[in-house]
């Protein structure tokens, strides 16, 4: 509960000069993760995750940890009490210079984890949240990144670019569905990881505003998991290069798209059918530069 009331001016605009992205930077407070006893500590250590990660995506300027503590202290906060209402909402922004409040919980749904993140806007009291359902804590901390990169283009949707430059799309990313690491290079090279462990060498350009990436490895059976061996096996003479077209950047963290690839109708481990150039939308979600 807030005890005190005090007059403050309220800065409308905080401007950072990235040292990369040369943008200004709204302020984030990232707000005592709450959670029940027993995961009290996994709860501290996610909360100094999502602060972590928040600093690689470049998308805001934090509030100091300590300096957080220490206003929270001094007024007596209650992050459930207090956030239970715009105006309160608004006032607490006001107290840590902050244009939005993330508020994490950590709980239970059974035998699973439950991780929950919820951005405010100060000024309007408009907040989203996203969750995540895993069957351990270790694997909502390995899905923290993408959680969060969801949650901050909820809350900024209107954030969003062509893909004009080189900048815009070099370093690390999570793929769409089987990749779990992607990584763009100077230059138009890349390399991704599938889920699967195997590594494809990638080629991109860049085309009227769009990104267009390209499979250069020679088809193998491991990209096609979890797809029967069998099935597999042939698909790798049969199956054509795998293609993305990414046509939108938000928040200079997420990629969206499409990708066009071969797909198969198979029964056990016999193919049915090959069909090229199938479509399917793609995201992919920053995690480093």
């Amino acid at each position: 509960m807030l005890k005190r009331f005090v007059s403050l001016s309220i800065l409308s605009f905080f401007t950072m000069l990235s040292l990369w992205s040369q943008v200004n930077q709204p302020v984030l407070a990232v707000l005592p993760f709450s959670s029940p006893k027993e995961l009290q500590n996994e709860a501290l250590q996610i909360e100094k995750l999502v602060q972590s990660y928040i600093t690689e995506l470049n998308l805001f300027r934090l509030v100091a940890t300590a300096d957080r503590d220490k206003i929270l202290s001094e007024w007596e906060f209650s992050v459930n009490e207090t956030l239970m209402n715009a105006s309160n909402t608004r006032q607490l922004g006001t107290l840590l210079s902050a244009d939005f409040l993330l508020q994490g919980t950590l709980g239970t749904l059974g035998s699973n984890f439950v991780m929950t993140l919820e951005v405010l806007k100060t000024k309007t009291g408009e907040k989203v949240s996203f969750s995540s359902v895993e069957p351990s804590v270790d694997m909502l901390s390995a899905n923290l990144k993408t959680l969060l990169a969801k949650t901050f283009m909820q809350q900024n949707r209107e954030i969003q670019k062509t893909i004009d430059s080189e900048k815009d799309i070099l370093g690390t990313w999570r793929g769409d569905k089987g990749i779990e690491i992607v990584r763009l290079y100077p230059g138009g090279t890349g390399k991704a990881i599938f889920t699967s462990g195997a590594r494809m060498d990638l080629k991109y350009t860049l085309e009227n505003g769009n990104l267009v990436i390209y499979q250069v490895s020679a088809n193998t059976e491991r990209f096609y998991h979890p797809l029967p061996y069998k099935v597999a096996r042939e698909l790798v003479s049969l199956a054509k290069p795998m293609r993305w077209i990414f046509t939108d950047l938000i928040n200079n963290t997420i990629l969206q798209g499409k990708k066009i690839s071969t797909a198969a109708r198979y029964e056990a481990d016999r193919l049915l059918e090959v069909i090229h150039d199938t479509e399917r939308d793609a995201e992919w979600v920053r995690t480093g530069n």
